[in-house]
């Protein structure tokens, strides 16, 4: 039987970031990229329509009084299960000052919805009372070895890195293409580790969007529940089911720079596609070929909801 968890109780802490111009944010995003890719370009303009193709999201913008919650973590799926505590973007955002907001962001789905363990891209807009969540389950039904849905169930399980503004609010963000990788590092860790190096102990987050326009890239999905316990990390990641799938990819990301003691996770993107491919993403396979455009923005705060 499902448990709501009431985030009220559960909000461990409230971090205030720095949050930096977006021209800095600009010069720190574009070294880092031109240290990892062959072709680099940054600018600073308005959030795209995210209600339009390719994204297709419920909000047509992001970015106004921004703020992220931190749900749970991967400390629910290891040391010992907790698939029975489930969540309310309703309550988050409550919990977050922002009862109305937008919401959109990885995590993991809600299996009684969708029948089995899943990975989730949210999608919400609790303005407008519409949800349409992106889920990536396994399926050994489909040649693929895996499905992709969409559910209206405003709820998930265990763990979940979410972005949370005003909805229908085109701010200004960064903006950036990188294509043909020359580095080793994948895209969301080489602009993270360049956050972290240039800020060092100050906490900077991202929230953000990015599309592998071409290209392939390697992604897991969760399986369902095992029967007993995992023993240790190294027995998750054999539970893990990898895939290469195709662009193009639409990717909601979270970063954060720094952990002022929250046990945040540091970085977390899901991917989502029209032609059913989607899951947590790794980095891509095909560095001589791929092209990415993303768009990011600082938060305000975090919000670590249910410290695991």
């Amino acid at each position: 039987m499902q448990k709501l968890v009431d985030c009220s109780k559960e909000l461990a802490g409230k971090i205030q970031n720095h949050v930096p111009a977006l021209s800095e944010l600009k010069e720190v995003v574009e070294k880092s990229l031109a240290a990892n890719f062959e072709n680099v370009s940054v600018d600073v303009r308005d959030c795209p329509d995210l209600s339009a193709e390719p994204f297709s999201l419920q909000s047509s913008g992001f970015g106004k009084n921004l703020r992220i919650a931190d749900i749970g973590g991967p400390s629910n799926l290891y040391p010992r299960f907790h698939t029975h505590s489930e969540f309310d973007l309703r309550e988050i955002a409550k919990v977050c000052e922002l009862p109305s907001a937008a919401l959109f962001g990885p995590g993991a789905g809600h299996w009684p919805t969708v029948g089995v363990n899943s990975e989730m891209v949210v999608d919400a807009n609790l303005a407008s009372g519409k949800v349409s969540t992106k889920v990536a389950k396994i399926d050994d039904s489909n040649p693929k070895g895996y499905a992709v849905s969409k559910i209206q169930e405003p709820k998930f399980n265990m763990m979940a890195n979410i972005a949370i503004s005003e909805p229908d609010q085109a701010e200004q963000v960064v903006h950036f293409k990188a294509s043909i990788r020359k580095g080793s590092k994948n895209l969301t860790n080489t602009i993270r580790d360049a956050l972290a190096e240039y800020y060092g102990e100050k906490p900077v987050s991202l929230a953000g969007l990015f599309i592998i326009q071409k290209g392939k890239a390697k992604l897991h999905v969760m399986p369902d529940f095992p029967g007993c316990p995992f023993e240790s990390n190294e027995e998750v990641d054999k539970w893990l089911r990898y895939f290469e799938m195709e662009a193009p990819l639409v990717c909601a990301s979270i970063l954060h720079s720094y952990d002022p003691g929250m046990s945040l996770r540091l970085e977390h993107t899901h991917c989502y596609s029209e032609h059913g491919e989607g899951g947590h993403y790794h980095y891509d396979t095909t560095p001589e070929d791929v092209v990415y455009e993303g768009w990011f923005a600082p938060a305000n705060h975090v919000y670590r909801i249910d410290k695991c």
